[in-house]
């Protein structure tokens, strides 16, 4: 007697199939199944159309509200808690642009255009690539605020330092330079 199952008769997976697993995947405008990334902390930004290699700290709020920024100029700051990259809604990272010694961090910011290259990554080997959107300043009282922090169901990235003549009296530039980039393959 022959204890084989019917090859007709459909036997339960022991595992899903990797290429089937959408638990953590999403869909193409062709339906084919594609990886979606995850969140994870980046300990490095880098630029390539500045030269900018620079190491990522968490940062969190002030008191007051503003975003803190590292002490060491030629780091840069995540803010956290917050997204963070491979999430939906805005990661933010700022940095300075100069400092009393020269020029900083994001010193060179204002060069960035439209398609340049945004990425962040981490010591175990995630990386993502973000492009550059649009490179945008606006006095504090202007700024959109809910653009540069608020919600949004894309995968987005905000860079933001100063920008334009600094007042001795208040000790801050009169307006912020944001550059808006976007996920790339979500464009």
């Amino acid at each position: 007697m022959d204890n084989r199952p019917d090859s007709s008769t459909p036997r339960p997976l022991q595992t899903m199939p990797e290429h089937l697993n959408t638990a953590e995947k999403g869909l193409n405008e062709n339906h084919a199944v594609i990886d979606e990334p995850k969140p994870f902390m980046p300990d490095l930004l880098t630029i390539p159309a500045i030269s900018v290699k620079a190491g990522i700290q968490p940062v969190s709020l002030l008191e007051n509200g503003q975003m803190d920024v590292p002490d060491n100029t030629e780091i840069t700051g995540i803010l956290f808690p917050g997204v963070l990259p491979g999430g939906k809604g805005n990661v933010i990272i700022d940095g300075h642009v100069d400092s009393y010694s020269g020029p900083a961090v994001f010193f060179k910011l204002k060069k960035l255009k439209q398609g340049d290259k945004v990425i962040v990554s981490s010591k175990t080997g995630r990386q993502l690539t973000y492009i550059v959107e649009s490179v945008e300043a606006f006095t504090p009282a202007e700024a959109p605020m809910e653009r540069i922090f608020g919600e949004t169901g894309e995968r987005r990235m905000n860079l933001i330092t100063c920008t334009g003549r600094y007042s001795r009296k208040k000790k801050e530039h009169e307006k912020r330079l944001i550059i808006f980039t976007k996920l790339d393959g979500e464009l």
